[in-house]
């Protein structure tokens, strides 16, 4: 995991460090890049492999997914009408149903939270302001572009959760005590995870809980438990948010205890601070507020699903909304998600990845079709939670609040564990470097800090052995990839000409163990039958034919994370040339094989 967004030291007393401002590597930091691939024999021998072999891929996707095949009618009752090329659409997953089908409701309920705060917005701001500085300052229980937030996301508890929203309530007031009583402490980190672990185990046993168990006479407030009526499952969010809250303010106690008050206040007041700043700086001792905290919990746009932002950084872009965020930017990802949404129902109505899964009779499947399934159900629910995801921040990107994008990259285009999962859901990604990765002392504890780590992922996402299996799994894969990163990191190795193409034997291995490791956490029953066949006598062939491809594959990854690497060196450098070409003398084998490493790391 990186470490960013970290206090000063490992100890989760420490108050985040002060930023100085500074963007980017130095010069000096940065070696010359390599000489491009792109057109030389070997990439052209690439090119030609992904002509035949992905549209194979799609061809037999598409005929293993045909009505005309007998197993088709086995599994037909689970599909749903559909409205492109003639076929039915598979709608067997129930998170993506759900969305689905209230995806209009989702869009003008946020639609009209945009429209009023902005209206809301322009009617409370003064026609004339002495200066920015004391506008800045006139926070007091709530700041005025939180006001109206905190109401409608009231009212959008009410209306999600029904009388359920006395609980939410009453849990979050609970965390909000601990942490103005013992922010701070030595022991308060202590006393805030325990709170909110005990709450996420109680919430999972009581399955929300019910009126009618704690007195008969309150049976009646269980008959309208609003939209959601299992509002605990979305309520594991709300919980780091919580957890978010709480540090942030134990790290600001004891930064107003360094610094003074008026020094730390003065620094959480400097316009247009970049992300990094936003969230390891603290706000202004008013700023942490039971209006402000409530407000931040159940903002609307990223109330369900997130992506998650901290408290820190929530805050500060209410108090200084950052100028990044334009009406072009938010058009364009708009663009972009309507085009997620267009390829997931293409891909719903040609393969019946979740409905053949689901009906897990792989008898009259060859391995290569049962691969092909088993990559596009881990492709889907890429796609899933990406628009999911997508839409919720482009309305908190419509509301002038900056998230991080959860999905940066393809799930296709990954081919190290470590990067795999600072790209997958990348702001519980930080969210757990900051709050708990770097707390239990992040790479120098780093052989049983992950196991950590994967634990609590595990039972934040569901209290069940197969994700704890998933988790550990997922922990172990970890070591030899750190192993095998600080072996061959070493000079002699790094040098060698051919050091890509042992990269790429290694990385295939390490895409395979990935595929079947989160097949097990997120597949189904049918998951145990689809890894036996993949991997029995008949599909070792299959096996090793898809080995050789993926080290194609990995061979055209590398060129475009250097690809990638040259356009930024360009861009610091401000010379489009040296980025392209590399005549430099260290710009051969060695840097791009030293590159490698330490995208590793």
């Amino acid at each position: 995991m990186a470490e960013t967004n970290r206090p000063t030291t490992g100890t989760t007393a420490s108050p985040p460090r002060l930023l100085p401002g500074t963007t980017g590597a130095s010069r000096r930091q940065m070696r010359t890049p390599s000489k491009s691939l792109f057109g030389t024999l070997e990439f052209k021998l690439y090119y030609a492999a992904y002509l035949i072999v992905v549209p194979n891929m799609i061809y037999t996707m598409y005929r293993a997914s045909s009505p005309a095949r007998d197993e088709y009618a086995e599994y037909k009752h689970e599909l749903s009408d559909g409205w492109m090329f003639g076929r039915m659409i598979d709608l067997t997953d129930g998170q993506w149903n759900t969305f689905r089908s209230n995806l209009p409701a989702f869009a003008g309920a946020m639609a009209a939270y945009v429209v009023l705060n902005g209206v809301v917005k322009a009617a409370m701001a003064a026609p004339k302001r002495t200066s920015t500085r004391t506008s800045k300052q006139q926070s007091a229980g709530i700041l005025p572009a939180l006001v109206f937030p905190c109401l409608f996301a009231t009212c959008f508890v009410v209306a999600l959760s029904g009388t359920s929203a006395v609980f939410i309530l009453g849990l979050a007031l609970g965390n909000y005590a601990a942490a103005k009583t013992v922010g701070g402490s030595r022991w308060a980190p202590a006393v805030f995870w325990t709170y909110n672990m005990a709450m996420l185990f109680a919430n999972e046993h009581y399955r929300g809980y019910e009126f009618g168990r704690m007195a008969a006479g309150l049976a009646w407030l269980d008959e309208w438990r609003g939209i959601l009526r299992r509002w605990d499952v979305t309520f594991n969010l709300t919980m780091l948010r919580m957890v978010s809250f709480s540090m942030d303010y134990h790290w600001r106690v004891l930064q107003e205890r360094t610094l003074g008050r008026q020094q730390a206040d003065a620094f959480s007041l400097k316009p247009q601070r970049p992300e990094k700043e936003r969230i390891e700086q603290s706000c202004m001792e008013a700023d942490y507020s039971l209006g402000n905290y409530w407000a931040y919990l159940a903002y609307p746009p990223l109330y369900l699903t997130g992506p998650i932002i901290t408290f820190n950084n929530f805050v500060s872009q209410m108090r200084d909304p950052p100028q990044t965020v334009s009406w072009r930017l938010i058009g364009a990802y708009g663009a972009r998600l309507v085009a997620a949404l267009l390829l997931m129902e293409t891909v719903l109505h040609t393969v019946h990845c979740v409905a053949i899964s689901k009906w897990g009779q792989w008898d009259t499947f060859s391995a290569y079709e049962i691969s092909l399934v088993g990559y596009m159900r881990l492709t889907f629910i890429w796609l899933k939670l990406l628009i999911i995801w997508r839409f919720a921040r482009f309305w908190a990107l419509a509301d002038g609040v900056e998230t991080v994008e959860n999905m940066r990259r393809c799930m296709s285009n990954n081919y190290s564990l470590q990067q795999f999962w600072r790209d997958w859901h990348c702001s519980y990604n930080r969210w757990l470097v900051r709050y708990v990765y770097i707390p239990l002392g992040g790479r120098r504890t780093s052989s049983w800090n992950t196991f950590v780590v994967f634990t609590f992922v595990a039972l934040w996402h569901d209290l069940s052995l197969r994700l704890l299996q998933w988790a550990w799994l997922i922990a172990l894969l970890f070591l030899p990839e750190a192993l095998a990163t600080w072996v061959f990191a070493r000079p002699r190795w790094a040098r060698s000409r051919y050091f890509r193409f042992l990269c790429s034997a290694g990385g295939a291995v390490n895409i395979i163990a990935m595929m079947v490791a989160n097949l097990v956490g997120f597949g189904d029953d049918s998951v145990a039958a689809m890894v036996d066949k993949v991997f029995s006598r008949q599909g070792l062939v299959f096996l090793a034919v898809a080995w050789a491809l993926l080290n194609v594959h990995l061979q055209m990854m590398f060129e475009l994370r250097e690809h990638e690497y040259r356009r930024e060196y360009a861009a610091i450098h401000g010379s489009a040339s040296s980025a392209s070409t590399g005549v430099a003398a260290a710009a051969g084998p060695p840097s791009r094989a030293e590159s490698l490493t330490k995208r590793q790391r």
